[in-house]
């Protein structure tokens, strides 16, 4: 007993201990940054962000919102997760979001609903111009086949409408190649600005990104198929649930599918928060095929079953 004892003890030191090494080598990081991080200026873009506080409505109109009623008796709704307009009616997002990882559901999808033109988090269902706060609600989520968070974490929503673009509500670039980025991006999170913590909107910041290797040792596993950033301690406690499935912007990444350097494009997608340590992003560029190819994968399913009932047929 006195053996077992003795063992728990040094299993909690050593924890203890490897906690406070990954902090410290994430400060150090972030020290030996801090010099091309104050000399770097984002040049004045077109979508008009401001970063480290909230934004406004029409500056991410790629950014969705994704809602489950919070009170029915005052019928507010309360996001949850959020996610990234990549398409007429896709969105992408966490498959953490919505599947296990036997990929059971976790929600009734129709009770959910996919909000864009919103940088609030909690809201009233008949709030907004329909143009400009878009209500749609999920009729198929895809997930990768290897699942298991936070791996293989990217998740692709099909809406029953198609989306009304405009300045408040757009799609956005995603990446097409597989890059290791090293310097600056930009993340969304929220924050609450009000006396009460439900009252939380969103707003964007800079992170940097970390190489893999160093969040790999930070981190102590594998970050294969993540981006690792970091941002400053004062805004740690912001990226809350919220911000789950919401997108990681580069600009300037000499992508192919990047076409205008002011609006970036999206490289990753919100799988894991981790306070005082890096922040996971599952990598979209190496998977882009798969994002793209979603609904031909659907057809060819199509075209395999109607062949088969015709051959099954003609057998008969």
């Amino acid at each position: 007993m006195n053996s077992l004892k003795i063992y728990c003890q040094i299993i909690l030191i050593y924890a203890c201990f490897v906690l406070e090494v990954s902090t410290q080598n994430l400060e150090k990081i972030l020290n030996q940054n801090k010099t091309v991080a104050n000399s770097f200026h984002i040049q004045p873009r077109s979508d008009s962000s401001r970063f480290g506080s909230g934004v406004e409505l029409g500056d991410l109109p790629h950014h969705v919102l994704i809602f489950t009623l919070y009170n029915a008796e005052r019928d507010i709704y309360r996001a949850f997760c959020a996610g990234s307009i990549i398409g007429d009616d896709k969105v992408l997002t966490s498959a953490n979001c919505f599947l296990t990882n036997r990929k059971a559901h976790r929600r009734d999808y129709d009770k959910v609903w996919v909000v864009a033109g919103i940088i609030q988090v909690s809201v009233k269902r008949s709030a907004g111009n329909d143009n400009i706060q878009q209500w749609r609600q999920i009729v198929k989520i895809y997930s990768q086949r290897f699942y298991r968070f936070p791996a293989y974490n990217l998740g692709v929503l099909i809406m029953n409408l198609p989306w009304i673009f405009n300045n408040y509500v757009n799609k956005i670039p995603y990446e097409s190649e597989d890059h290791d980025f090293d310097g600056i991006c930009i993340a969304t999170a929220v924050k609450a600005t009000k006396s009460w913590s439900i009252n939380k909107y969103v707003f964007v910041e800079e992170v940097e990104m970390i190489k893999r290797r160093t969040c790999e040792q930070i981190l102590q596993r594998s970050c294969r198929l993540y981006f690792c950033t970091a941002c400053e301690n004062g805004f740690k406690y912001a990226y809350s649930f919220e911000s789950e499935g919401s997108g990681l912007i580069c600009y300037e990444t000499g992508d192919p599918n990047e076409k205008d350097p002011r609006r970036g494009i999206l490289v990753g997608v919100t799988s894991k928060v981790n306070i005082g340590l890096p922040n996971l992003h599952m990598r979209i560029g190496a998977y882009s095929k798969w994002v793209t190819d979603l609904s031909c994968k659907l057809k060819y399913n199509k075209i395999l079953i109607f062949c088969v009932v015709t051959i099954g047929t003609n057998i008969l």
